[in-house]
């Protein structure tokens, strides 16, 4: 697989800073790291990165999911949704019109590359 340019929407700046830490040595390139829905919006608009690692948990108005959704239909930029939370009601939120991917944080370097290599042979 080659390398593919992700987009990270984080809050948390320690999470987000080891998520990237973790993209690039799986080979690949962080584009840009940002902490809302809107901002994750205009970023991915901005740089078309291949795509775009979404924390569902975002302060703000708009969700992860709200900003996922916006996303794919816009864009056709695979989501994958981060979450630490697996219950019925959080996972039913993720049910957009994109196929969807999630990985449960806390989460190992083996299933990060599985779930990114999974969301890149997305078709577009």
């Amino acid at each position: 697989m080659s390398a593919a340019q992700i987009l990270i929407v984080e809050d948390e700046r320690i999470i987000a800073a080891e998520l990237k830490r973790r993209i690039t040595r799986l080979g690949h390139c962080v584009v840009g790291i940002v902490g809302s829905g809107a901002d994750a919006i205009e970023m991915a608009r901005t740089l078309c990165p291949n795509l775009v690692l979404m924390d569902i948990g975002l302060p703000g108005a708009m969700t992860g999911v709200d900003a996922g959704a916006r996303i794919w239909e816009e864009l056709k930029i695979p989501v994958v949704y981060a979450t630490a939370y697996g219950d019925e009601q959080t996972l039913a939120q993720v049910r957009t019109p994109q196929p969807v991917l999630i990985i449960r944080k806390p989460f190992n370097a083996s299933q990060l590359r599985s779930t990114l290599e999974a969301a890149l042979a997305t078709p577009r």
